[in-house]
């Protein structure tokens, strides 16, 4: 049945999934969800103030989980993307204030090809060598591949906008630091082979921990993701501070 097809919206990962006795769109909902939290733009960072104004080029890379495209009798070979990397730029100012971005005008990885932007704007302040981060972001893009069969290129567009609140610490080389906030997704898959078009709206809750290490300039930061109760992801960067 063609109806299958809809639901097997690969997200770039996914955990395997406990269908139960949801309907459709429910599945084809939740799909779309995790693939765009998976495209998410998080912290990526400590929340540390720095002394004077500065630029930090990252390379971010997002390791996927394992999928399960097992849905009623379906089981197609669907090779997902095991790893999407993410380039971003920061500009912090002595004064708490910053401004980030990543950019991507066509990133092909194994038969995807990603092409999205994201924004952030953030303050962060000090109190009693506590270190604190507000921070919004928007991210819009889509990816082309084959999200729901082989060998087809289908199309999934997302929108993303998130407000998060980070603590954080210093210790030695290493600052470690939590974060909280909420965000609210509108996707859209048109897939190919049925001509299928589906949309998702949904706003909910994400966290996680993370520790960046630095030595001189050179930064390495590693940050587990939480998104409500149905998703968890790694986060990795490698930064350079100018």
């Amino acid at each position: 049945m063609t109806g299958f097809r809809f639901i097997i919206v690969l997200l770039f990962s996914l955990p395997a999934l406990a269908w139960g006795d949801t309907t459709f769109q429910e599945q084809s909902g939740r799909l779309q969800a995790i693939n765009a939290y998976l495209l998410d733009f998080r912290p990526a960072g400590a929340p540390t103030k720095p002394d004077k104004r500065a630029l930090e080029l990252v390379l971010d890379l997002y390791p996927q989980p394992s999928i399960d495209t097992r849905v009623g009798r379906k089981d197609e070979p669907i090779d997902p993307p095991n790893l999407v990397p993410k380039f971003r730029g920061r500009y912090l100012l002595a004064s708490g204030l910053h401004l980030g971005a990543a950019y991507a005008p066509g990133i092909e990885f194994q038969d995807y090809e990603a092409e999205f932007i994201s924004l952030e704007l953030g303050y962060r302040f000090t109190l009693a060598k506590t270190h604190f981060a507000l921070r919004a972001s928007y991210s819009d893009g889509d990816v082309e591949g084959p999200v729901t069969e082989p060998d087809v290129t289908d199309l999934f567009d997302f929108q993303n906008q998130g407000v998060d609140l980070s603590v954080g610490r210093i210790w030695k080389d290493f600052e470690y630091y939590g974060f909280l906030g909420v965000n609210d997704i509108e996707t859209r898959l048109d897939v190919e082979v049925d001509g299928a078009i589906l949309r998702h709206e949904e706003d909910t809750y994400y966290g996680g921990l993370g520790v960046t290490w630095r030595r001189g300039a050179l930064f390495v930061n590693l940050e587990q993701n939480a998104t409500d109760d149905f998703l968890r992801n790694l986060v990795l960067s490698v930064g350079y501070r100018f």
